[in-house]
């Protein structure tokens, strides 16, 4: 039975899967018609695409945090507060960007859909790849 902890529970192991990256794990916990839009880009569709952008980006880090600030939910969706830190390859570090994340949810408890609010010029000024 899905229930408001079994979503926080998930959003928890969704943002470590992150911090391990590992894409596999990611997906697994995400629905196969899921929807993720991360707001300053266009919203992906299913599996492939979103697996793809996120393993392309993943490609890029050598270390990832989702630190979770405040993470709130109700019976149809999981909000968290988040500072996320990426380490990048190439040696540079985006540092504590905040991001808003939603999390909502089909009857069998995977993410069907994912949305992030965070700001693209903030993300450039700290040393942010293209995306």
């Amino acid at each position: 039975m899905v229930t408001i902890q079994t979503q926080k529970d998930t959003v928890r192991e969704f943002c470590s899967a992150w911090d391990q990256l590992d894409t596999n794990k990611i997906m697994s916990l995400m629905s196969e018609d899921a929807v993720y839009h991360n707001m300053p880009l266009a919203p992906l569709k299913g599996q492939q695409e979103i697996s793809s952008f996120i393993g392309g980006f993943l490609q890029l880090a050598s270390s990832c945090e989702f630190k979770i600030l405040n993470l709130v939910a109700d019976e149809h969706c999981v909000v968290t507060e988040r500072v996320d830190t990426f380490g990048m390859k190439d040696g540079s570090t985006i540092d504590a960007l905040p991001v808003v994340g939603i999390f909502e949810f089909d009857d069998n408890g995977k993410i069907c859909c994912w949305r992030e609010y965070w700001d693209l010029q903030d993300w450039v000024a700290r040393g942010g790849p293209a995306l």
